[in-house]
């Protein structure tokens, strides 16, 4: 599940990895600027959160990411949210972007 406030189209990956330290979950967020404007550095400014969630939707972990670099019209970045404990209680993730006063 996604929701967006934003020009940015949010494409989503996950991969389970082994890590010398155990097993994370990483998701990879590729968000392209779909908007008639560039995004700049200058508030307000798009942030992206991914949150983790049990099977009973109970929140796990969750982080936010906020564009700090330009993103111009049709152009895109990616981010990349990643977990490493708590893996098995993982059962689905959530993203949001929403614009922010940071």
């Amino acid at each position: 599940m996604s929701t967006n406030e934003t020009p940015l189209v949010l494409s989503h990956d996950y991969a389970v990895q082994a890590t010398y330290s155990g097993t994370q979950i990483a998701v990879e967020v590729t968000a392209e600027n779909d908007g008639d404007e560039s995004i700049t550095a200058d508030p307000p400014v798009p942030r992206v959160v991914c949150t983790f969630l049990s099977d009973t939707g109970e929140r796990v972990y969750q982080a936010g990411r906020t564009l700090v670099e330009p993103v111009g019209v049709g152009e895109s970045t990616t981010l990349e949210f990643a977990l490493g404990i708590d893996v098995d209680a993982v059962a689905r993730y959530e993203l949001r972007c929403k614009w922010v006063e940071e």
